[in-house]
């Protein structure tokens, strides 16, 4: 075998090695994965402890477990859930926790919300201003229409039509009607 075949060799094998035994080594961001990998294992427990709940329960109302029995397991999967719980909370409020930022399912939950009537007034009000639209209930003039007759609905900035009395995509009642 000639000298560079070996030489060639040897490097792959170094390369291969280094790889194999790269997340053997460690890196700075260790700790985060190990939160992470930690936070993974209690969300996926605690799912199954509620899942476990929601088949008790089942089996309660079916008849198949006793109302001793029944309370007994409920009460333990209750409370093996909330020592779950607390740890999913230490580990999210711990300081070498993952920064999490706003996430996309935050957002969407947050429009989701915001578009069935569900949050507050304080916050349709932040959101309204955000928008640059005032949140006071009743029909509002919009700002970019061609025809300066349509309005908005004050919940969901749909244009709404005369005589419209609710709108037609929230469903919010119109305290006054277009006339």
């Amino acid at each position: 075998m000639e000298i560079g075949a070996i030489l060639f060799s040897l490097a792959m094998l170094l390369l291969v090695a280094a790889y194999v035994l790269q997340p053997l080594a460690g890196s700075g961001r260790g700790g985060h994965r190990d939160s992470s990998r930690e936070l993974s294992s209690l969300q996926a427990e605690r799912d199954r402890v509620l899942d476990s709940i929601q088949e008790i329960d089942m089996d309660h109302t079916m008849g198949k477990v006793s109302e001793q029995d029944y309370q007994r397991q409920r009460q333990v999967l209750a409370i093996e859930g909330a020592e779950i719980l607390k740890s999913i909370d230490e580990i999210q409020l711990s300081p070498d926790a993952e920064p999490r930022g706003k996430t996309p399912e935050m957002e969407l939950e947050a429009a989701v919300a915001e578009l069935r009537g569900k949050s507050s007034p304080a916050s349709r009000e932040a959101v309204a201003e955000a928008r640059g639209k005032s949140s006071t209930p009743g029909p509002q003039k919009t700002q970019s229409t061609s025809d300066p007759s349509e309005e908005a609905c004050p919940t969901c900035d749909e244009p709404i039509l005369r005589g419209d009395r609710f709108c037609s995509n929230c469903g919010e009642v119109l305290e006054e009607q277009v006339a």
